[in-house]
């Protein structure tokens, strides 16, 4: 059937459904540049800073991009323990004496929106202030929120933080806003997680057995070296094989950047369809303990998809609770 004809209501519905498509694109495209910019920032923040610092300057960093990303007026932001206690925060109000910051965060979980997305494991949102109880005013507060809506950032079942974004204007969280920010939250979970991670690889480089010690050492070496050119690449391993760490000179080895590298799904994606099972098996039994070491030799694929020959060889050890593999990759 030509659009000559089609009836004024099927032009009607078909203009209808390709704005829809338009705007989901829209929509994809802005969570993906967003999701680009996390990790980008991780992996420049990680490099600068380290500890306390570097968490707080990437909490301020997913604040500043959810902003901006948004049109949002205020922004808060919360990191939590896994009991639940904040542990780091931005307020919208900007600085704040330490007593009074701890006072405004346990009244916001206690009676407001963050505290029942907290409580349910849901995001929360609120189209007027005026009419929905779950918004509590904060004393002195100084920002006009008439909407909000406020997102948990969820690893596995525990809520890592909480982000919660207002606006002057009622009902300005529109459902396109809705959906940005749930494709987003993931992102910025597998960032958050992994800085953690990073962290407590830092607390624990000191206590660690001497073989793991020098595994240590050389990718502490290699992270301030600004990408000089070694024989190894280093790695820290997680998961079902998910990058927590990889050194400059194996990314260049694969042809990706840092934020490209631990985006993936699995280290496996970096291998050959024929040596995928073999590589798999070895990496789950050395992370599930059956194996104390792992040493293997594949068949790796570049991002330009030219193949690699190289050889591999990791230890099994423990950060933040989690078992990963440290190890080193290189050239055959």
């Amino acid at each position: 059937m030509s659009d000559c004809d089609k009836s004024k209501e099927e032009l009607i519905q078909e203009l209808a459904l390709l704005r829809r498509k338009v705007v989901k694109l829209r929509i994809t495209k802005l969570a993906f540049d967003a999701q680009r910019q996390l990790l980008k920032t991780f992996a420049t923040t990680m490099q600068t800073a380290s500890g306390t610092l570097m968490i707080r300057v990437l909490l301020q960093q997913i604040v500043d991009i959810v902003r901006k990303l948004t049109k949002a007026e205020a922004c808060s932001m919360f990191l939590l323990d896994t009991n639940g206690i904040v542990s780091e925060s931005i307020l919208a109000r900007g600085a704040t004496m330490r007593g009074q910051k701890q006072r405004l965060i346990g009244e916001v979980l206690d009676k407001g929106l963050a505290g029942w997305v907290y409580r349910n494991r849901q995001m929360g949102l609120i189209d007027d202030t005026m009419k929905d109880e779950r918004w509590f005013t904060l004393p002195n507060q100084p920002y006009t929120a008439r909407s909000a809506i406020s997102i948990p950032i969820i690893k596995a079942k525990q809520v890592l933080a909480i982000i919660t974004l207002t606006h002057g204007k009622p009902g300005y969280f529109s459902r396109e806003l809705v959906h940005l920010m749930e494709m987003i939250a993931e992102p910025i979970s597998l960032v958050l997680d992994h800085a953690q991670l990073y962290n407590e690889w830092h607390l624990q480089s000191s206590q660690t057995e001497p073989q793991t010690k020098e595994l240590f050492s050389k990718i502490a070496e290699e992270s301030s070296s600004d990408g000089e050119l070694s024989l190894f690449g280093m790695y820290i391993l997680f998961g079902e094989g998910n990058f927590l760490y990889v050194s400059p000179r194996l990314a260049e080895i694969f042809g990706y950047t840092f934020g490209e590298l631990i985006s993936l799904e699995s280290v496996i994606e970096l291998v050959t369809t024929d040596n995928r099972k073999i590589v798999y098996n070895q990496i789950n039994e050395c992370i599930t303990g059956r194996s104390k070491n792992l040493c293997c030799r594949f068949i790796g694929e570049r991002k330009d998809s030219s193949l690699i020959n190289v050889e591999v060889y990791g230890i099994r050890t423990k950060l933040y609770g989690k078992f990963v593999i440290i190890g080193s990759l290189r050239l055959v």
